[in-house]
């Protein structure tokens, strides 16, 4: 090869220096390809147009199902958030109709539990105190669905459902409490856009971890120039000083008091008195005493007389209904885990995290806490089996992807921040600086996943003006963190968020507020 190349160099040599060199001809430029067309980011949606009856009224809508792509600064797609929407076709005429995004929690969660528990148009078909059926499971026509009320966008973020990083190496951009708000909030910017809904009321609806997106999207939504009407909260986890159990940190120890009263009521563990009196009432003594006697008692720590120390113990018995041996020797502090056990352990039962009402059955009965979670066990299988088969079927969504339900489709760990994840002070910022949004907080009597007492501790340190405390309001159910399992917590339920969108459509703001 060089020797060829060699005798050809000497050739062109020796001929340029006996005849004159001619330019070669011009070429003429090459038009460059022309760029390939983006596909538009709506190009793969399926819709499909239907009609249900809920509660004795012909609802028609129109259910959209697919995948939005999330950019970052330049431009390039980072990831794809799936969703399922619902647009009612038959409203009143003229009447601008509300629209609200939906998701659950985790983080890690996909938004099936809301989806076909509450919101959605069908339901998962449960036993009427929200116990888990015989399979083969099935939908049916949700009368309590907020459809007639408010169009619907359920958001399953990335990792779960069917919404993945664009790249594996890109899961990190959105597995974070702020990526994840950035990233559920750059996707409700983008559907207002694709669907033209800019002017339509705004409506946000978070269930547990929801709660920290909920709030943070309050504050990133108004940030970026969309007004928010409503925040609507279930069972939410907002701030982890006062809802995770630690050494030095008692807080969590008192305010999760009033749900262990509540769920030892349930099970007929406490004195023929206390059982008289409706759950409510109950809850509303307990947390008295958490304020007055019982959480001051705790903050004494070891300074703490034997002669209140043992006060405690017979309070703490008589509200629980556990032996005082077993309370003193659990130095006055309960943990959520060993509740599951040593409620019913001479029963041979454990109770449910996410309701305290579901009762299962352990391998062994000396050990401190249970294997499992029956409230969780009673109710994934109706879930999954059901939005398998729907979003394949009735909304024409074709996949072989799996559906990842809760964490499984995260393989990087969340980027907590810095310290306690707390995003109670970007949901009080929200509401100061829009004083139009009006806030409803949803709370489960038995719910040990998230509860009451926490979320009211919460709601009560926000330092919110006083003039914006109407625009909280609050609602209790007799049932568990998804208390929408339950018939009548569900009616309850659909009652008073129905009214809350009604009012926060058109909403006013506290005289003094708007200047």
């Amino acid at each position: 090869m060089f020797l060829r190349f060699a005798g050809l160099a000497l050739a062109s040599i020796l001929a340029s220096a006996t005849v004159a060199q001619t330019p070669p001809p011009a070429v003429p430029p090459t038009t460059p390809p022309p760029a390939p067309i983006e596909k538009a980011d709506d190009a793969d949606w399926v819709r499909t147009n239907n009609t249900v009856t809920i509660a004795g009224q012909s609802v028609s809508y129109q259910a959209t199902v697919g995948l939005i792509p999330i950019r970052n600064a330049h431009s390039e797609i980072e990831g794809r958030i799936f969703f399922t929407s619902y647009r009612r076709t038959n409203g009143v005429p003229g009447k601008k109709r509300p629209v609200t995004f939906v998701f659950n929690g985790g983080p890690g969660s996909a938004s099936l539990w809301l989806h076909l528990g509450f919101v959605g148009p069908k339901r998962v078909k449960m036993e009427p105190d929200g116990f888990m059926p015989p399979p083969p499971y099935e939908l049916v026509p949700n009368d309590e669905s907020i459809l007639p009320e408010s169009d619907i966008v359920m958001i399953d973020p990335v990792g779960t459902g069917f919404s993945r990083p664009e790249k594996p190496e890109l899961g990190k951009k959105f597995w974070g409490v702020q990526e994840d708000i950035n990233s559920v909030g750059e996707f409700i910017r983008v559907f207002l856009t694709l669907e033209k809904r800019w002017l339509s009321p705004v409506f946000v609806m978070g269930e547990s971890y929801g709660g920290i997106r909920g709030s943070g999207l309050a504050q990133w939504l108004g940030g970026n120039g969309i007004g928010l009407n409503g925040l609507i909260l279930i069972s939410p986890y907002i701030n982890g000083s006062v809802q995770d159990p630690a050494k030095a940190n008692d807080q969590p120890f008192a305010f999760y008091l009033p749900t262990f009263a509540a769920s030892a009521w349930y099970h007929k563990k406490l004195d023929a008195d206390l059982e008289k009196r409706p759950v409510g009432d109950l809850v509303k003594e307990v947390q008295a005493w958490v304020y007055d006697e019982y959480l001051p008692a705790l903050l004494r720590g070891q300074t703490i007389s034997a002669a209140q120390s043992k006060a405690i113990v017979a309070r703490l018995h008589r509200y629980t209904g556990l032996s005082e041996t077993f309370l003193a020797d659990s130095n006055l502090r309960i943990t959520d885990y060993n509740w599951y056990k040593e409620l019913l352990r001479k029963d041979r039962y454990i109770v449910g995290r996410y309701d305290a009402r579901f009762k299962g059955m352990d391998r062994i009965w000396s050990t401190d806490h249970p294997d499992y979670d029956p409230s969780d066990s009673q109710i994934t299988p109706p879930f999954t089996s059901t939005m398998n088969d729907y979003v394949r079927g009735e909304l024409g969504y074709k996949t072989n992807l799996k559906y990842y339900v809760l964490g499984e489709g995260i393989w990087d760990p969340w980027n907590m921040g810095s310290g306690t994840v707390d995003e109670s002070e970007a949901l009080r910022s929200a509401l100061h600086q829009n004083p139009y949004t009006k806030l409803f907080v949803a709370s489960g009597y038995y719910d040990l996943a998230c509860p009451l007492g926490t979320v009211e501790q919460i709601l009560n340190q926000l330092e919110l003006d006083p003039r914006l405390k109407a625009n909280v309001s609050r609602g209790y159910y007799a049932a568990g963190h998804m208390m929408y399992l339950d018939d009548d917590c569900r009616k309850k339920l659909h009652a008073d968020v129905a009214k809350f969108i009604e009012a926060a459509t058109t909403p006013t703001a506290p005289a003094g507020t708007i200047r």
